[in-house]
Order: C-alpha cells, then sequence, then structure tokens
C-alpha cells in the first residue's frame, strides 16, 4: 500500500468550485470534436501526438514530469494546486512536496495524458495545464507557467509547435 502524504482527494465543495470554473470559465466541452475548450491569454499549444506513434521514451516522460514540477513549485506561491482528470477522482497538491507515485511509478495524474482530460491549476486559476489525451495535445495557459515553462522546457516541448 502507497501512503500518500501529498495528494489530497478533493472534497465534494472543493471538487464542485473547480469544476465550475473548468466549464464556466475555460468553457470545457469534453463531448466536441472541436474547440474542446477556449482558454486565456496567453498560452501555448503543443502537439505531442508524435510520442503517442513513435512509442513511449521514458526519458522524455520523466523529463516532462520533472520540468512541470519546476513549473509549479514557481507558480504556487506557496498553496495547493488542483490535478483534475474527467470523470475520475481528483486531487489537490503542494508543489513543493515529493510527488508520491501509483504502482505503475507514475504521478496519481500524470501531465503526459493518457486518453483522459486532465487539468493542473493553480489556485487562483490564473495559470494551468491541459493535458488532452483523446487529441493528443498540450495547452498550457496564464503569464506565470508560460515564463517558467520559457526557464525549463521538457525536451518533448523544446520545438515550438504552437498554433495560437
Amino acid at each position: 500500500m502507497i501512503i500518500m502524504n501529498n495528494w489530497k482527494i478533493l472534497k465534494d465543495v472543493e471538487n464542485k468550485k473547480v469544476w465550475d470554473f473548468v466549464f464556466s470559465e475555460l468553457h470545457f466541452k469534453p463531448h466536441e470534436e472541436k474547440e474542446l475548450i477556449t482558454l486565456p491569454l496567453p498560452n501555448k499549444y503543443f502537439d505531442i501526438s508524435r510520442f503517442y506513434n513513435d512509442g513511449f521514451v521514458e526519458e522524455l516522460y520523466n523529463n516532462l514530469h520533472e520540468s512541470a514540477q519546476a513549473w509549479f513549485e514557481k507558480i504556487s506561491n506557496g498553496e495547493r494546486m488542483f490535478a483534475l482528470n474527467w470523470q475520475h477522482d481528483c486531487y489537490s497538491f503542494t508543489a513543493d512536496l515529493p510527488f508520491e507515485k501509483d504502482e505503475y511509478n507514475e504521478w496519481l495524474i500524470p501531465v503526459f495524458p493518457n486518453g483522459d482530460y486532465l487539468f493542473f491549476l493553480t489556485n487562483d486559476f490564473k495559470n494551468g495545464i491541459f493535458a488532452d489525451g483523446v487529441n493528443f495535445q498540450l495547452l498550457i495557459w496564464g503569464g506565470d507557467i508560460i515564463k517558467a515553462f520559457e526557464t525549463k522546457t521538457p525536451d518533448m516541448l523544446k520545438v515550438n509547435n504552437s498554433r495560437r
């Protein structure tokens, strides 16, 4: 049994508050084929489909998660952040604590999407990541996370294939 000290399942009230933001402010439409989400500016878009087609590269996967944890440490201001997995348990976490991993040695909610819609949000909702495992894309928004991204860009995203 893995003891989780960092990942905390969101209570109903907090879960509703966070998903209300995702639906009302980001206009998340999980059943749409196009325009699943409307992100505030500034934002960046990355097509990650080639990392599904070329097979799993553990070094790139680990580097993405190390980079994301560094971004989260810079932008969280010591407050808990949110990690959401559409139609699954959702969590809060503290960026400067170790991220415990599950039995597959992965974060409970990974940044690299595995067929789901995943969100990582700051407590004030001004910065975040939308990881789209259906359309194979990563989208980030908010000035602070983009600045953090530019100082620690993960290897798999070094080629900027932004559409916005």
